[in-house]
């Protein structure tokens, strides 16, 4: 008997000698360190500023440190705690605007960091902001239509628009958005009236500041029109507009318009979506077309709609529409499981839909860059869709 206990201790122990070995992750101290660089042209570098280092693991906050800015411009966290796999992120406030460094995650044996961050002076001149692309996507809704806009504004300039100060508010207003008369519902991605945007006469105004780059800005809200065939919607633009796509996804509906392209029909999420292209606008300009009827969709060459001349074949029209595509995509996910209609989130996903909510809140406060947002937004949204669905997606 005990000869059988021996042979069973020695043969797991033989196991355990054997088996490939893979270590946890180990705490340890590393130093972070940064450069803060001004990028506007002769602009001030300024020094005393509190800077704000965020550690964390799977979005959730492990450690916060916080260092003063040096006269040239430098900063050090020394004897940070700190996992292999963890994600880090430095954070400066100037001119009361929020900038953030690159999201870098540490990697297994690295005990230093560099993590610079590009600040801007601000300005309350809008003259280099532009409207690079608006994305209207229109879904049938009982008696009417939901309506979705996409805005990616860039800031070709050097400095950090900030607006102007609202005297009812008190609060810095920046890009405006009017909505079309009859337009009811009114729902926004993420912090709403009250939070991040503002209630002004015929619409609202957005808050954030908008710093240079391009196609970094996103405004996306949700209204609901009533139909009728015939009925003309105005959309007009206090900035230039560079391109328009709009999607509508209605079998027997169609737009119609001075301008306005036919771009044939696209296969969504929703199904089959007639697209249209128009643009560029100027600042005053508005965006005005008619709802018509159409016949049932099928695919066919593109068409001008508000013009006798024929379309040429333009690049910039067809990467747009390449775009869109992806922005329907999106769009369409969040017409679904956003209407009021569908009644309360499902059991199943509130964690995904909690992981959005907190990612959101991340992103409007500087916390997070555009790209790291965009990527944990679509996969949290793929994990709720194989929810609902059944089935695994990737």
């Amino acid at each position: 008997m005990r000869k059988g206990i021996a042979v069973l201790l020695i043969s797991f122990l033989a196991c355990l000698l054997t088996a490939g070995w893979v270590p946890l992750p180990q705490a340890g101290t590393v130093t972070v360190t940064g450069q803060v660089a001004n990028g506007t042209p002769d602009g001030a570098n300024p020094a005393g500023l509190p800077v704000t280092l965020r550690a964390f693991t799977d979005m959730e906050d492990m450690s916060v440190y916080t260092a003063t800015l040096s006269a040239d411009g430098t900063f050090a966290f020394a004897d940070v705690s700190l996992e292999p796999g963890m994600t880090l992120v430095a954070q400066i406030t100037y001119q009361d605007v929020a900038y953030a460094s690159e999201f870098l995650t540490l990697e297994e044996g690295q005990s230093a960091l560099d993590v610079p961050i590009t600040i801007y002076d601000a300005t309350e001149d809008a003259a280099d902001l532009t409207i690079t692309q608006l994305h209207m996507f229109m879904v049938p809704m009982g008696d009417g239509f939901q309506v979705s806009e996409y805005y990616l504004v860039s800031n070709v300039g050097e400095r950090a628009y900030v607006g102007t100060t609202d005297p009812d508010s008190g609060r810095r207003l920046t890009l405006f958005f009017t909505l079309p008369e009859g337009a009811e519902n009114l729902r926004f991605d993420g912090l709403g009236l009250g939070e991040r945007f503002v209630e002004v006469e015929g619409g609202f105004a957005d808050t954030l500041p908008v710093a240079p780059g391009m196609a970094t800005f996103e405004v996306l809200f949700t209204y609901e029109l009533p139909f009728e065939v015939g009925m003309q919607v105005e959309r007009p633009f206090d900035l230039p507009v560079s391109s328009v796509v709009m999607l509508v996804n209605e079998a027997g509906v169609g737009l119609q318009g001075e301008g306005i392209f036919s771009e044939g029909v696209m296969d969504t999420q929703m199904g089959m979506t007639r697209s249209y292209t128009a643009g560029p606008f100027l600042p005053g300009q508005a965006l005005v077309f008619t709802l018509v009827e159409e016949a049932a969709p099928a695919v066919s060459a593109p068409v001008s709609t508000g013009s006798s001349t024929p379309l040429a074949r333009n690049s910039t029209r067809e990467i747009g529409i390449g775009l869109a595509a992806l922005v329907a995509a999106a769009v369409a996910a969040y017409a679904i499981w956003r209407t009021p209609d569908h009644g309360p989130v499902p059991a199943a996903v509130h964690a995904q839909v909690e992981a959005i909510a907190r990612l959101d809140a991340d992103f409007e406060a500087g916390a997070i860059t555009e790209k790291v947002y965009r990527k944990k937004r679509s996969a949290l949204k793929r994990e709720i869709r194989g929810v609902l669905t059944g089935s695994e997606e990737a």
